[in-house]
């Protein structure tokens, strides 16, 4: 999950966790704009190859990220 975390540094943005179990973690990604509006998409991320899937409203992304949290395009 450490990987996960640092992304959310990066990215300046908050984690509310809505679930776990053994393969994944979901919940959603907050981020505030200066005007103080909160842009939330939710994600789910999965422990094992550490990638993060991100439902931006119109799509989702897919990212692999390495151990400190740098999104790299995941493989398909």
């Amino acid at each position: 999950m450490k990987p996960l975390v640092y992304y959310c540094r990066w990215q300046r943005a908050s984690l509310r966790l809505r679930g776990r179990d053994a393969t994944a973690i979901w919940g959603q990604l907050v981020q505030t704009t200066p005007e103080g509006i909160e842009k939330i998409n939710d994600f789910r991320y999965l422990l094992e190859s550490s990638e993060i899937i991100i439902d931006n409203g119109e799509d989702e992304i897919y990212y692999c990220l390495d151990e400190k949290g740098i999104p790299l395009p995941a493989s398909d």
